[in-house]
């Protein structure tokens, strides 16, 4: 399976309700409920595969989290398994970048007394967010590039 491939997909599109229907997803829509001019969303998550779907008020498919780590609500991924490369830190996520001509960008910073770091993949049709925390891979984010 490659996640990517559902990049740009509606939440009602065949491929992606075979695959809902597989795991048995409940999709969750909220709403602005506080009026603060927020778009709705929908929301379908697998826990035991560490990944969540969100789209936007138009049900398409503007991101996917997958989970690198169990954080309590969600078992670890395995990446390979959903056809997402797994590094060990970001300096390879930038090495394979550099030796493959993709394009990239990266960052860092401290938060709340951890180090976070990202490294971040631009392909022509969606991008590929890695984020560290303390060094270790926790969250990788799939994005169609019009999201």
């Amino acid at each position: 399976m490659n996640l990517s491939n559902f990049l740009n997909s509606t939440l009602k599109s065949d491929e992606l309700i075979e695959f809902f229907e597989v795991h048995d997803v409940e999709v969750i829509y909220s709403y602005d409920r506080l009026h603060e001019g927020m778009e709705d969303q929908y929301f379908g998550s697998i826990a035991e595969l560490g990944i969540q779907f969100v789209f936007n008020n138009q049900q398409a498919l503007k991101a996917i989290f997958v989970h690198a780590q169990n954080n309590g609500e969600f078992q670890a991924a395995n990446l390979p398994e959903l056809g997402v490369m797994s590094f060990e830190e970001k300096t390879s996520v930038v090495a394979y970048a550099l030796d493959n001509g993709i394009n990239y960008s990266e960052g860092a910073a401290n938060f709340l007394g951890k180090s976070l770091e990202w490294a971040k993949f631009e392909f022509s049709n969606h991008s590929v967010h890695y984020e560290f925390n303390d060094g270790v891979l926790a969250l990788v984010t799939l994005q169609p590039q019009n999201a």
